[in-house]
């Protein structure tokens, strides 16, 4: 594991071409890029390994352009988001996308909560009635809401990778939140109001 104090230095041995530098921050960032790109793409989706392969190639190949302005992890970040974005677009039109993945997911949710006869009490039923109804959301509520509540990012970090305002940010998580909460309150129980 990298120390926080040593990141820099393996970024600048990594650019001067050093490859067991860079192995050590794709080790140290690897799972929660993953972790972010399976969020973002869905579990069930094929591509995950190599999206996030592709991730780190692509952000080896722009190491130079790293100036440090934000952290290592956010610059990381914003590559991983792009590419995501772009296995969207090579899967279908973004909107022909939007339109299929809430209808599924919309669907899916209502047809969990018919099977069910009482309020869902297993964590595992909760996690999954969660996933369909942030799957629901349109890309930039779901992006956030990845970002910050699943992922841990500050707003000011969610704001840096996103490249827009903090209160932008914030509106959009408070948004996001709601349609959540509207979504999952007839079949999670003990809701934070």
């Amino acid at each position: 594991m990298v120390a926080a104090d040593d990141e820099q230095a393996w970024i600048c041995r990594a650019r001067d071409g050093d490859a067991e530098a860079y192995g050590v921050l794709v080790e140290r960032y690897q799972q929660r890029i993953f972790r972010l790109v399976a969020k973002w793409l869905g579990p069930d989706h094929a591509g995950i390994e190599d999206v996030t392969q592709d991730v780190f190639v692509r952000a080896y190949t722009a190491l130079d352009t790293f100036r440090g302005d934000a952290s290592f992890s956010t610059w990381l970040t914003r590559i991983a988001l792009n590419r995501c974005r772009d296995e969207h677009r090579r899967a279908m039109s973004r909107r022909a996308l939007q339109e299929a993945f809430a209808r599924e997911s919309v669907v899916g949710l209502e047809s969990a909560a018919q099977t069910l006869e009482e309020p869902v009490d297993t964590s595992a039923e909760t996690g999954r009635m969660v996933h369909l109804a942030v799957a629901s959301l349109p890309d930039k509520l779901r992006l956030v809401v990845t970002l910050k509540d699943l992922e841990g990012y500050s707003y000011a970090e969610v704001s840096r990778i996103l490249q827009c305002k903090v209160g932008t940010v914030k509106s959009r998580h408070a948004r996001a939140r709601e349609k959540l909460r509207r979504l999952l309150a007839p079949y999670v129980t003990g809701l934070p109001q």
